[in-house]
């Protein structure tokens, strides 16, 4: 279990309506400090400039998926025990199962909750070890 309370997330999303929701329920409910990505090719210098505790991907996006991106960045040494956590509307049995396998933190469904979403990542921090 991290020793630190999560507090810095980056999250790399192209759907502008979700990365505001994502963005206020982590910053206002959760006291969080946030960075949104629109472009996944973008997102690893969004990472080693912003340097998050933990990332959060959405699996479909123009350019690269969120699974692929998973994997480049576990293919370099600055973002490779970064920890990553899934939200997705492909959160059925197989996808989860193959973002498990992958070494994925966690997968938040969508819809979700804006609400429960801070408590639900910082569930996922607190369960790393």
């Amino acid at each position: 279990m991290p020793s630190t309370p999560l507090n810095r997330v980056l999250y790399v999303e192209d759907d502008e309506d979700v990365q505001r929701i994502v963005r206020l329920s982590l910053e206002r409910i959760g006291k969080m400090t946030v960075r949104v990505v629109s472009d996944p090719l973008q997102a690893i210098e969004a990472i080693r400039q912003f340097g998050p505790e933990l990332v959060m991907l959405d699996w479909m996006m123009p350019g690269m998926d969120g699974p692929t991106l998973f994997r480049k960045m576990r293919e370099l040494p600055e973002t490779r025990d970064c920890p990553v956590v899934f939200i997705t509307a492909r959160a059925q049995q197989r996808e989860t199962a193959e973002l498990a396998a992958l070494g994925a933190a966690g997968v938040i469904s969508k819809p979700f909750s804006p609400k429960d979403l801070p408590d639900q990542l910082r569930s996922i921090w607190s369960a790393l070890p």
